[in-house]
């Protein structure tokens, strides 16, 4: 995929829960507010206060960007690319070594160059549920 920049962009505006950017191509991304702690902070005006610049959404007041092909990137839109992506403390090469899957496949995963068969996702769910537990049980 080729770099998006601002001659790319139809139009931006802000939902309730996302900033969203479409394309001249019909494309549509968004990034989740909840998902950036700047976003998450801010007032609906600071939010509004936002324009295409370059390669980014910036939003003026608060000092803060987005980069256009973020919006577009497919491991966001790939369930278990989207908890790597938003955990990034998590070791995905430690995380396929404790499932026993090999390394370059489970990052395929990530990637979502490559889906897991419907065991393989419910080995992986169970897993990521399992460390919750034991982390719940760490700091208790």
């Amino acid at each position: 995929m080729n770099e998006i920049t601002e001659k790319d962009v139809k139009r931006l505006w802000v939902e309730k829960d996302a900033v969203c950017v479409e394309l001249k191509d019909g494309r549509i991304g968004r990034e989740l507010i909840r998902d950036y702690e700047p976003l998450r902070k801010a007032t609906r005006k600071q939010l509004e206060n936002c324009r295409v610049d370059c390669d980014g959404v910036w939003f003026d007041d608060l000092d803060e960007g987005l980069e256009l092909s973020g919006f577009f990137s497919p491991k966001k839109t790939n369930p278990i690319g989207r908890i790597f992506w938003l955990f990034p403390e998590l070791n995905a090469s430690a995380f396929a070594r404790r499932l026993g899957i090999p390394q370059p496949l489970f990052a395929a995963y990530i990637n979502g160059t490559k889906k897991p068969s419907l065991a393989r996702k419910k080995l992986i769910d169970e897993e990521l549920r399992r460390i919750g537990r034991e982390l719940l049980k760490t700091v208790a």
